[in-house]
């Protein structure tokens, strides 16, 4: 049920899901045997902020056009750490039918993203956090999606090489769907792991699942899995698997929403 409820019925979506989990689980062992324990390097302090972006065009017999793009930024410093994200992508295609010379301009992709989020440890592994988020989905008929609200943390791993923490909060959600504007007080739920690979390479996966407390029914759940592979110094390339998913869409739209997405990383 949980599988079908977030990766949906589509063969490709479970195959994308089962394929990033086997990597993942593969970059790990690997990772475990290979990379020296990293408890007695000293903990890099600061600021730590990459660009990535990345083009898809077409011209001839199909006329389309695909670019995403995004920016994040991390401090960590004592017992502070900041996360900054901002994440948007855009597409466009002219369709022109068989046997007519008029053309027709559609978009197929509109989205924007942003979240901070702050964390402040009492322990060496527990904190407390506040986080906000606000999104916009042209085509899932999402005019934008408020999220804020604070909660407790806990990493239970923690070093330079690999970091796993979970989450558990409380979150107000504002959200302006198909022209009807709702606030809800919801459950939030989250994790995320990370793991720095030789050759400044990392893996990472994190899921989000958020659920209002007056109809649990109403929820929705956010996924991610990446890896980064470094070029140079600064340059490396990336590869991202999003599932979104909303269990009570808009009329007429899905409740999956799934972008697979390559491009290229640049390291400030």
């Amino acid at each position: 049920m949980l599988k079908k409820r977030f990766f949906g019925t589509s063969p490709f979506a479970r195959a994308l899901a089962a394929v990033g989990a086997l990597a993942l689980m593969t970059s790990l062992a690997a990772a475990q045997a290979a990379a020296p324990d990293d408890k007695a390097k000293p903990k890099k302090e600061g600021w730590d902020t990459g660009i990535n972006a990345a083009l898809t065009l077409t011209r001839g017999n199909s006329k389309t056009l695909l670019v995403n793009g995004g920016l994040i930024s991390e401090y960590k410093k004592g017992a502070n750490e900041l996360r900054l994200e901002i994440r948007g992508a855009y597409g466009e295609s002219t369709v022109t039918p068989s046997g007519s010379s008029n053309s027709t301009d559609q978009t197929t992709l509109q989205n924007a993203k942003g979240v901070v989020e702050y964390k402040r440890l009492f322990t060496e592994r527990d904190y407390a956090y506040a986080n906000g988020e606000l999104r916009h989905d042209h085509i899932a008929d999402i005019k934008y999606r408020g999220v804020i609200g604070p909660g407790i943390g806990r990493y239970f791993l923690k070093s330079d090489l690999q970091s796993l923490s979970a989450e558990a909060g409380v979150a107000y959600v504002c959200q302006s769907m198909a022209d009807e504007t709702k606030d809800t007080v919801n459950l939030r739920l989250a994790q995320r792991y990370e793991i720095k690979l030789p050759a400044k390479s990392k893996l990472w996966e994190a899921v989000e699942y958020l659920a209002g407390f007056e109809d649990f029914n109403n929820y929705f759940a956010n996924f991610e899995i990446g890896a980064e592979a470094a070029m140079t110094e600064i340059i490396s390339l990336r590869i991202v698997f999003l599932d979104q998913y909303n269990n009570i869409p808009a009329q007429g739209k899905d409740k999956n929403d799934l972008q697979l997405i390559a491009g290229v990383g640049c390291t400030l």
